[in-house]
Parts: C-alpha cells; sequence; structure tokens
C-alpha cells in the first residue's frame, strides 16, 4: 500500500510543475506586453496610490528609473499647487467610487519640467469585490502625439509560489479587463485573439466568448482585408517594432467606427516573436467632427469665393449703368433748358436705373438660392414641365415653339427651386433662338461611372441625368464654363434681353441638391444642357 501511495507522489509533482511553468509562461506574456510599450506611461499602485511597478512608456515620458520610483507616491508626479488641493487624492477616492477617474493637466517630469498628461485611472477589485489597488495609464498630450493604452504588469521573481504566481497573473487580467476606454487584445503570431477586455467588448460588441480563438482580420472592412491591410500591418510590426494605423473597423453588428490602433510585436527573452499586442480607441465622434469642420471649410471657401464675385459684380457690373446715370445727369445739367434734351436723357436716365434695379435684383434672388432651412420633398419633375410649358403659353405660341418631354420621375428636391432651375433653362432655349425653337427635355437614370470623363461625383451611386437640347444659336464650346457665373452673356443685351444670371441660378440651384449641370454647344447649332441630380 505504501508504494503505491509513494509511486503517485512523483506523478502529483509532474503535473504541479506543469501547471506552474505554464502560469509562468503566461505571466511572462503578458509581463511583456506591457514591459516593451512606450508611448504609455502604464503604473500599478495599491489601495494607498503607492507605485508597485514602472513600464518603459512610464521611463521615457517622466523620466524616473523603475529603482528611482518604485514605493514612491504617485503624487510626486504632480503640481505643488495640485498636491497642496489634494488633488491626486481626489483622483484614486473617484475612481475606487466611481470604477475610474479621468483628468488632464500639467504634470512634472524627474528634471522638473512639465508636461501635459492625460490620465486614466482605474479601480481593481479582488475575489469579494474589494479595493485591491490602481491601474494608471497617462499619454503625454505636449506635442499631441496621440497613441493609446498600453497596460503593463510589473515582473513579479520567478520564484514565486504557485499561489503568488496565480494571484500576480489575477492582478494583470483584472487591470487589463477592467479597463473600458481602450480595446486591448492580446493576439498570437497568426494575428489569432487570444485575450479580450471590457474595453474591446465595449466598442466592438464581442464578448469573450464569441471572439477568442477568431483572426483579428474579422474587425476590417471587406476592402482592407482584399487590399491585406491586416497581414501588412502585421508585418509593419514585426520590422519596426509598431504599427500605428487609422480607418474604418467593423463592429459585430455591421455598423463601423474609426479606430486608432497600435500594434506591438512582442517578443522573449530571446528575442523571438511571441504574439503582439493590438490597442484599438474609438475616435469616430473626432473623425466625425474633423469632417464636419472640412466640410465647413469648405462651403466657407466657396462662399468667398461668391463674395468675391459680388465684390467684382459691385466694382464693375453694377457700375455701369451707375456711371450712365451720372453722365446723363450732367449732360442735362448742360442742356437743362433743351426740351428735346431734357426728354431724351431722361428716357436714357430712366432705362438704366431700371437695368440696374433688374441686376440688383437678380443678385438678391442667387444670394437667396440655399438648401438651408429648405425641405426636400417629393417632387413630380411632370408636373413642373406641365406649369413651364403653362406660363410660357404665350411666348411659345408666339415662337411656333415645340418642348417635348419623356415621362420624368418623382425626386427628392426643393420644389420652388427645381421649378427655377426648368423654368430657366427652356426660358434660355426659346430666347437664344431665331425660328421655330424645338426643345427636347429627356431622362435617364446612370451611374457615377457613366457619368462624363469631366465631372467628378460623390456620394449617391446613381444619378437622374436630365437633357435640354435646343436648335438655338449655340456657342463655342471654349465658353462652356464661361455661361455659369453671374452676369457673364456670350451676347450683346442689345440682341437678347437679360440679367445675365439665369445659368448661375440654374449652377446654384443644382448645387443645393448635390447635383451637378454642365453644357456643350457648337456655333449655330444649338445646345445641350446636362443636369446630373442624386436619386435617393
Amino acid at each position: 500500500m505504501m508504494e503505491k501511495v509513494e509511486k503517485k507522489i512523483p506523478d502529483d509533482s509532474e503535473g504541479l510543475r506543469k501547471a506552474y511553468l505554464e502560469l509562468k509562461a503566461s505571466e511572462e506574456r503578458y509581463h511583456k506586453m506591457i514591459d516593451e510599450v512606450q508611448d504609455y506611461a502604464i503604473i500599478l499602485l495599491d489601495e494607498k496610490g503607492n507605485v508597485l511597478n514602472w513600464n518603459k512608456g512610464a521611463e521615457k515620458i517622466k523620466l524616473y528609473t523603475s529603482k528611482e520610483i518604485i514605493g514612491q507616491n504617485f503624487s510626486l508626479f504632480y503640481l505643488p499647487e495640485d498636491q497642496k488641493t489634494g488633488l491626486p487624492t481626489q483622483l484614486i477616492t473617484e475612481a475606487a467610487l466611481k470604477g475610474k477617474a479621468i483628468h488632464e493637466g500639467w504634470r512634472v517630469r524627474k528634471d522638473g519640467t512639465h508636461f501635459w498628461g492625460s490620465t486614466t485611472i482605474t479601480a481593481l477589485h479582488g475575489e469579494n469585490d474589494q479595493i485591491i489597488g490602481f491601474s494608471k495609464v497617462t499619454r503625454d498630450l505636449t506635442e499631441k502625439k496621440l497613441s493609446d493604452d498600453q497596460l503593463r504588469s510589473s515582473s513579479e521573481e520567478l520564484k514565486r509560489k504557485n499561489e503568488e504566481l496565480k494571484l500576480s497573473e489575477e492582478r494583470y487580467h483584472q487591470m487589463i479587463a477592467e479597463v473600458q476606454d481602450y480595446a486591448i487584445v492580446l493576439l498570437n503570431e497568426e494575428g489569432n485573439v487570444q485575450n479580450w477586455n471590457a474595453g474591446a467588448e465595449f466598442i466592438k460588441g464581442y464578448t469573450a466568448d464569441e471572439i477568442i480563438g477568431k483572426n483579428f482580420r474579422i474587425f476590417y472592412t471587406k476592402e482592407d482585408r482584399e487590399d491585406k491591410l491586416p497581414d501588412r500591418l502585421l508585418n509593419n510590426a514585426i520590422e519596426t517594432g509598431k504599427a500605428v494605423q487609422e480607418g474604418w473597423r467593423v463592429r459585430k453588428d455591421g455598423t463601423r467606427f474609426w479606430g486608432s490602433i497600435v500594434i506591438t510585436a512582442l517578443h522573449n527573452k530571446s528575442g523571438k516573436l511571441i504574439g503582439f499586442s493590438k490597442v484599438t480607441r474609438d475616435l469616430t465622434k473626432k473623425k466625425e467632427a474633423d469632417d464636419k469642420l472640412l466640410q465647413y471649410t469648405a462651403e466657407l471657401e466657396a462662399k468667398n469665393y461668391e463674395l468675391e464675385q459680388f465684390a467684382y459684380i459691385a466694382s464693375h457690373d453694377l457700375q455701369e449703368p451707375l456711371r450712365k446715370i451720372q453722365t446723363f445727369t450732367e449732360i442735362l445739367r448742360k442742356n437743362i433748358h433743351d426740351e428735346n434734351s431734357v426728354n431724351k436723357y431722361f428716357d436714357k436716365i430712366t432705362t438704366s436705373a431700371q437695368r440696374m434695379a433688374e441686376m440688383i435684383k437678380s443678385v438678391l434672388n442667387y444670394s437667396r438660392l440655399t438648401k438651408d432651412g429648405s425641405e426636400f420633398t417629393a417632387v413630380d419633375l411632370n408636373i413642373i414641365v406641365a406649369n413651364v410649358k403653362t406660363d410660357f403659353e404665350l411666348l411659345i405660341e408666339e415662337k411656333k415653339a415645340k418642348i417635348i418631354s419623356d415621362p420624368l420621375p418623382v425626386i427628392k428636391g426643393i420644389p420652388l427651386q427645381l421649378t427655377q432651375l426648368f423654368t430657366n433653362l427652356v426660358s434660355n432655349a426659346l430666347k437664344f433662338t431665331n425660328t421655330n425653337p424645338s426643345i427636347v427635355i429627356h431622362s435617364k437614370t446612370v451611374t457615377k461611372e457613366e457619368v462624363i470623363s469631366n465631372i467628378s461625383l460623390s456620394g449617391d451611386s446613381k444619378y437622374l441625368l436630365l437633357t435640354f437640347s435646343d436648335n438655338g444659336i449655340g456657342f463655342e464650346q471654349q465658353y462652356a464654363n464661361k455661361i455659369f457665373s453671374m452676369f457673364q452673356r456670350l451676347h450683346g443685351k442689345q440682341e437678347y434681353a437679360g440679367t445675365g444670371i439665369g445659368l448661375a441660378l440654374c449652377k446654384r440651384i443644382v448645387e443645393n441638391h448635390n447635383g451637378y449641370i454642365t453644357a456643350t454647344s457648337e456655333l449655330g447649332k444649338g445646345s445641350i444642357f446636362y443636369v446630373y441630380l442624386p436619386l435617393n
């Protein structure tokens, strides 16, 4: 009986030794993941805020070595006035009560210089939910070098007991698991997920059971996977130590978020690659704010261009009738007793004043064209064509004109502005013709790829193409862009009436609908106007 017992002892010892080695290897991987991160100061504090461990990032940012700082209280990094007001104590108290505390402010390095630190302090809990310490993650934002949060655990003595290793591993697991602002993931050499913290679940939507063992490529868009982006990032991390990238990522539910990612290659003591740490931060709100700023800047530039046009109009086009009025007034003053001259120049002054009033009215109409505050509703383009024909009924009859239109669709738009668009294009075709005007309105659906080559459209993939063809006098193609500018006329106002702003109004209306307008023509052979409107 004693012999059987003695044989079991070596077997049990071997199992214990294997368990010990496995736990030891697991701890080494976690230690390496934290130790090799240099972009973040990741510190473990005890319940009172005393430093228990110190990573390379902490030494790089705060300039203390681990021997100089371990055992010191973390309040050492704060300004004297912050220490006086008790800010460090307030932060760990808040973390203990609420789970975490976030703060930004000036911090002090070992050499006395200051840096602007963004700090997250997270409370760590034991099995009975008691506070067992805090993790403190600091980023140096002085030069706006945004990185992501890498956490580290201190190196434990390799000769600790099995129970001490378990406790150490539990603390590291808790520190990583309870951080919610960053997705902190450990990958193996092939990029397969090996652990999953609360931040990863919050940002990406997967639970640990759903994702552990799967490849991290699942977080990337189809386009990025086809472009081999995940593989290139791992290769960059292997070659240079880390890979930094921003781009759209995919959550479990298929929605996208803008992620800022840092992948760090992890090595064992012999320098062999043992995996990767991957830290992801959700910057969707920042991305949206940046995009809005870009859009606002583009709109501001467009408005500045319009202001330049208005300034040109005020200094040039509007000056013409004003100069005439001044000239005729001077002539009248010299010939005030000549009744024929008085009548003649009064008529000229009246004509110039009317011309100026028309131009001012046109500028006001142009400036009022906006999509801001205008409600997009369903608009039946067939009704608009019918209304335009009714409006021009007398002119059509007088000129013996023909207006032929395809059956047109119902689209989303601003009714009044679309009516103005059709009115101006038809009016333009009726005006610039000699005899028997013929206007043909065609429509078809096109994709961005089918749009003529000199037009660049973004957004919607399908567009309604409306073509307005006429048999009028036409124009030389080199003036195709000039005709859409305000008061740009290719023909004298003595030949054809108008202010020269009708096509500028058309361009503004189409742009308000996120579309595009252009024209082709040949002198004496009519014109074709192309209107592209997005289909919702």
